[in-house]
């Protein structure tokens, strides 16, 4: 039996979730599905919230926590990579797999945006599953029916808190070397020619 949970963004999603939701019923009374529970919970206005489900169901004993976690939401869809971030980064777990589904919205930038907001986060591994009606469908029937896959825990970036002379040191020598990447003109050139190192001035 495949254990589930959901965290949708609004309760304005919840018509583009109800195709999925009725499937999760049936096969919760087949037998094949548990859904611990579907919670409402905005990633922008109810962000201890979420992280506060996630923290619980890490708590729980593997044999009761969820396998899955369906997380969706509209517009600028936070939502799906803090949910996948805070699990690997944060709580370093590896066993619950987060499912994104971005909600469809009248104007096709929101749902563009809502797309872009799951697919375009570094290191994700969100396992995108698509939009709207039917991409939130296809999250709770491969919830119950796909071979989950393996998370693999990474280890976040450095953290670096600098003072304003070494923020700019760093910017200047990063500038450089990008655009020696980016057009093979050598670095004294550049030095000359397009930054001036005076401008470098020691801050407090």
């Amino acid at each position: 039996m495949r254990k589930i949970g959901i965290i949708h963004g609004s309760d304005s999603d919840l018509p583009q979730m109800y195709e999925g939701l009725l499937f999760l019923r049936a096969c919760v009374k087949e037998g094949s599905a548990q859904i611990l529970s579907v919670d409402s919970a905005s990633q922008h206005r109810h962000t201890l919230l979420v992280q506060e489900i996630l923290e619980l169901y890490h708590q729980w004993s593997e044999a009761n926590r969820p396998q899955v976690l369906i997380v969706c939401a509209g517009w600028a869809n936070h939502l799906t990579g803090c949910v996948d971030a805070y699990l690997r980064y944060k709580l370093r777990n590896d066993k619950i797999v987060v499912f994104g589904v971005a909600f469809e919205d009248e104007n096709p930038e929101n749902t563009q945006a809502a797309i872009l907001s799951i697919l375009r986060v570094p290191g994700t591994q969100v396992v995108y599953k698509g939009v709207g009606t039917e991409g939130f469908l296809k999250a709770c029937q491969d919830a119950v029916n796909e071979k989950l896959p393996e998370i693999k825990l990474k280890e976040s970036p450095a953290h670096h808190r600098r003072n304003l002379q070494e923020a700019i040191g760093e910017a200047f020598t990063r500038s450089r070397a990008q655009l020696v990447a980016i057009s093979g003109v050598k670095k004294s050139v550049i030095d000359q020619s397009t930054f001036d190192q005076s401008k470098l001035i020691k801050t407090t």
